[in-house]
């Protein structure tokens, strides 16, 4: 039984500027994303990276998949995270982490895993793993859509945070804090490749400049 009412990689993103001192790697060229409801900034791709581990140390912790250091290659040797699938069943169904259950073969890297849950290539991949994390939080309540007016209809329906109801959740956003704070201190070479292949993976999602 979970401890979360919503998805802890949902969690990350509403909360994300509290999670900063566990950002294993800083993004030095990033654009900012607003936390909602909270009047603070947290670079966007440091912020995507965060709801992906999480999401990952989440699943791991319930039994769903297991994440252990694995190395790489004949001649250069270089390390990864290999995710296997576990028997534990996941408590939340929708978000990343539903997402990263459907798609997790029995075996592979953690990179190929983040590749695979965000499908085809985008111009920000970073900004799609937000925008994944806003529509299953507009399922939960979370965020309404509303009309916009004028010209702004052309944009479609905007987003509007449910300040009340995200404050709510601040003892669970602590509850992601400690979670992540126990995984990095009991295994912190694992905690630190995690980050790096999670980053890869989304990455490794982003168009290609056209050479032609």
């Amino acid at each position: 039984m979970s401890d979360f009412t919503i998805a802890p990689s949902a969690l990350a993103y509403l909360f994300g500027d509290t999670l900063e001192d566990l950002f294993a790697g800083r993004a030095r060229l990033s654009s900012n994303e607003t936390i909602p409801c909270r009047e603070a900034k947290v670079k966007t791709k440091d912020l995507a990276n965060a709801m992906l581990v999480a999401a990952f140390v989440h699943l791991a912790n319930e039994g769903v998949l297991g994440l252990a250091l694995s190395t790489k290659g004949m001649l250069v040797k270089s390390k990864f995270v290999l995710a296997t699938r576990g028997s534990g069943q996941a408590s939340h169904s929708g978000g990343l982490e539903g997402g990263i259950v459907a798609n997790l073969t029995g075996k592979e890297g953690v990179g190929v895993t983040v590749a695979r849950v965000l499908g085809g290539e985008s111009a920000d991949p970073w900004q799609e793993v937000i925008r994944r994390a806003r529509r299953y939080l507009v399922e939960k309540g979370y965020f309404a859509e509303e009309e916009r007016h004028g010209i702004g209809k052309l944009l479609g329906k905007q987003l509007v945070p449910q300040c009340e109801k995200i404050a709510a959740l601040q003892g669970e956003a602590e509850q992601v804090k400690a979670m992540l704070n126990a995984f990095r201190a009991n295994q912190p070479a694992l905690y630190e490749q995690l980050w790096k292949d999670v980053a890869g993976g989304i990455a490794s999602r982003q168009e290609k400049p056209d050479m032609d």
